[in-house]
């Protein structure tokens, strides 16, 4: 996490050093980038850029949370606009992302977060199963009869959506896919949770 000077200046400020951060690593391993680009594109000190990271691996961790936190809502905010249809939110929001530019910072968070390399951006932080997220996202489920038998079981769940997700973008880039495409190949994985992969004949025996 940043040191508590960095979220002491303004969110302005914040957001601009964000977006710099973003611009340096979306296309690049952190191996790659140096802190002397970061700081000569903020127009700041070497000793400006230690009084709010670690090191360039916490500015590079808190990028990736920070942007992941972003798109995870945004698919979040997608499913709730189709409220009893589930699997068509996160199908609206990659058709959605598919018809972004290339160039616009959105594309790049979406970019940087397919290329994440460190791990701990996937740990599962503590979550409080009162919390208003929770239970929104426990309502969508019940809503969609969607059955978990647990929160804890049913915040996994959310993890694996989150996960299906940017798997499918993921696809999209790697495989140069059409908007077309990559909605046709989210469409199998819908059909294998919803309905299976077992034959009839298999489900019949």
């Amino acid at each position: 996490m940043p040191k508590e000077t960095f979220f002491n200046i303004s969110k302005e400020k914040q957001q601009w050093i964000l977006e710099i951060l973003l611009d340096k690593f979306y296309d690049r391993h952190i191996s790659q980038v140096k802190v002397s680009e970061i700081v000569e594109a903020m127009e700041m000190s070497r000793g400006a850029f230690y009084k709010y990271f670690q090191d360039l691996e916490d500015a590079y961790t808190f990028t990736v949370r920070n942007y992941s936190n972003r798109v995870h809502g945004d698919i979040i905010a997608s499913i709730n606009r189709n409220r009893d249809h589930f699997f068509l939110g996160i199908e609206e929001y990659l058709a959605w992302c598919g018809g972004l530019s290339k160039d616009s910072p959105y594309w790049r968070s979406i970019k940087l977060l397919t290329r994440a390399s460190d791990l701990g951006s996937s740990k599962r932080l503590p979550t409080n199963h009162d919390s208003s997220m929770v239970q929104q996202w426990l309502d969508l489920l019940k809503i969609n009869q969607i059955s978990m038998d647990t929160t804890e079981e049913a915040i996994s769940f959310l993890y694996f959506v989150m996960a299906l997700v940017m798997n499918s973008l993921t696809d999209y880039m790697v495989n140069q896919w059409t908007a077309e495409e990559l909605i046709e190949d989210f469409r199998y994985k819908v059909k294998w949770l919803e309905i299976g992969i077992k034959s009839k004949n298999a489900n019949e025996q």
